[in-house]
C-alpha cells in the first residue's frame, strides 16, 4: 500500500470542498437567484424600456444566461482536469434538455404551450431514471457505476480489501454486498425520478395558471424553484442514502475482512 504525506492530503481536501462549494454556487444558486431577480422585463430580448432596472434583463436572456453557467462550468472542468465526470455530464444534459424544451415550448408574445408541465417533468424524471438502470446493468460489467459514486479507490484501499476476501474465502458474500448495494444506490435514484416527477409537474403546472403575458417569466421562476427545493427535498435525502450506503460497506467489509476502518479507507 502507498502511504500518502499527511501534508499532500491535507492540501488535497481543502481544493476539494472549495471545488464542491463553487459547484454548487454555479450549478444551483447562481441560477436561481438570476431566475428569481432578474427574469422581470421585456419579453422581447432586444427591447429595453426606460426606467427599467439594469438587472431586469428579460425572461429570455435570464434563461440563457442562468442555463449558460453550469454549462460553461461543466465543460471548463472536463477541460482543466482532462477527465470525463459522470455527474458533470449528467448536469450538462440536464441543462441542454431543459434549453430544448425551452426553445419548443415558448411560443409568441411568452406564451407557455400546454403541455409544458408533462414535459419538464419527463425531463426531470428521466436523468435519474437512467443513472439507475445503469447502475444495475453496470454489475455486469468491469466498471460497476458503483465504484464511481461510492466504492471508490480513491475513498476505499480496494485492492486490499479484495486480497483479504480472497485470503479469507470470502468472495461470494463480497460480491453479494455490492450487489445488494447497487441495488439500494438504484432504489435511491428510482425514488429521486418519483420525487422528480412530481416536484416538476407541480411548479409547471402553477405557470400554466398565470395570465399568459406573465408566463414567461413564472416559467423561468418555475425553473429556479424546482432547481433550488429539489437539492433540498430531493437531493440532502440522497445524500443520507448514499451515506447510508458507505457506512453499511464500511461495517460488512470490515466483518468479512477483519480490516478496522483506518485500514479500509485511504487517508
Amino acid at each position: 500500500m502507498i502511504q500518502v504525506p499527511a501534508s499532500k492530503f491535507m492540501d488535497k481536501k481543502p481544493n476539494t470542498s472549495r471545488s464542491s462549494f463553487l459547484g454548487i454556487f454555479i450549478n444551483i444558486l447562481l441560477p436561481v437567484l438570476i431566475l428569481d431577480y432578474c427574469s422581470a422585463g421585456p419579453a422581447n430580448p432586444l427591447e429595453r424600456p426606460e426606467g427599467e432596472s439594469f438587472w431586469h434583463l428579460g425572461p429570455v436572456w435570464a434563461l440563457v444566461i442562468a442555463l449558460s453557467l453550469p454549462l460553461v462550468y461543466g465543460v471548463r472542468t472536463l477541460i482543466v482536469t482532462r477527465k470525463f465526470d459522470l455527474m458533470s455530464g449528467v448536469g450538462m444534459a440536464g441543462v441542454l434538455l431543459t434549453g430544448v424544451i425551452s426553445i419548443f415550448v415558448i411560443g409568441p408574445e411568452g406564451r407557455i404551450h400546454s403541455a409544458t408541465p408533462w414535459l419538464f417533468a419527463g425531463k426531470e424524471a428521466l436523468i435519474p431514471l437512467i443513472l439507475a438502470a445503469a447502475v444495475i446493468v453496470s454489475r455486469s460489467t468491469g466498471s460497476p457505476l458503483l465504484n464511481m459514486f461510492i466504492y471508490t479507490p480513491e475513498l476505499f484501499d480496494v485492492s486490499r480489501i479484495e486480497q483479504k476476501v480472497a485470503a479469507n474465502d470470502a468472495e461470494q458474500a463480497y460480491q453479494q454486498l455490492l450487489a445488494s448495494s447497487s441495488w439500494v444506490l438504484a432504489g435511491t435514484l428510482v425514488a429521486s425520478s418519483i420525487g422528480n416527477f412530481f416536484l416538476s409537474l407541480s411548479f409547471m403546472s402553477s405557470v400554466m395558471r398565470q395570465p399568459e403575458a406573465e408566463q414567461q417569466v413564472a416559467y423561468n421562476v418555475a425553473i429556479g424553484s424546482i432547481t433550488w427545493w429539489g437539492f433540498l427535498i430531493i437531493g440532502v435525502p440522497i445524500l443520507a442514502a448514499l451515506v447510508f450506503i458507505m457506512l453499511r460497506l464500511i461495517k460488512r467489509l470490515g466483518q468479512l475482512t477483519g480490516l478496522t476502518r483506518d485500514e479500509l479507507l485511504l487517508r
